[in-house]
């Protein structure tokens, strides 16, 4: 089964995306970062959305704990998304948005 993908942003401009990072647990001690605008190149898959953050030691805030959880996302035109994090490397994250099935 091929797994079906739709580039929705490709972007190497500084500043293209705002990122609010998220650690811990819910309902446990953790801690949000101040948004910050980040230059992307971000695809939507068929369940989840996949970031890869340049330039790339932006991955270190990645990597910090407790564990990124959720990441808030706000595109140059405004549109917001928010979700759960799936996985984590280096300077890429997977999204799950709280707006679409898992």
């Amino acid at each position: 089964m091929s797994m079906q993908r739709e580039v929705i942003i490709v972007s190497t401009n500084a500043g293209s995306v705002e990122l609010t990072l998220i650690y811990g647990k819910p309902g446990e001690l953790g801690r949000t970062t101040e948004p910050k605008k980040y230059s992307v190149v971000m695809q939507r898959m068929n369940t989840f959305y996949s970031f890869l953050l340049t330039p790339a030691e932006v991955g270190v805030a990645l990597l910090k704990a407790p564990g990124l959880s959720r990441v808030r996302v706000k595109l140059s035109d405004g549109t917001v998304i928010e979700g759960v994090v799936r996985a984590v490397q280096h300077n890429y994250f997977e999204l799950v948005d709280d707006q679409r099935p898992v």
